[in-house]
């Protein structure tokens, strides 16, 4: 249970972040709002990928 509301509030933060950044992108040149928007949705397909397979990458097997 406590981890679900661990969760929940993480997912609250990053939202609230991610309103702020668009509230400060909104001030800029339109290239640089589409380059933001792009490189958001990059790292939240990132961030889905690592969720869904967290081990991938973590350990090397070497045999000698």
């Amino acid at each position: 249970m406590n981890i679900d509301l661990m969760t929940q509030s993480t997912y609250s933060i990053r939202q609230a972040l991610g309103i702020a950044v668009m509230r400060q992108a909104m001030h800029q040149d339109p290239q640089s709002v589409a380059v933001l928007l792009s490189d958001m949705k990059n790292v939240n397909a990132k961030v889905m990928e690592n969720a869904v397979s967290p081990h991938k990458g973590g350990n090397i097997d070497i045999s000698i």
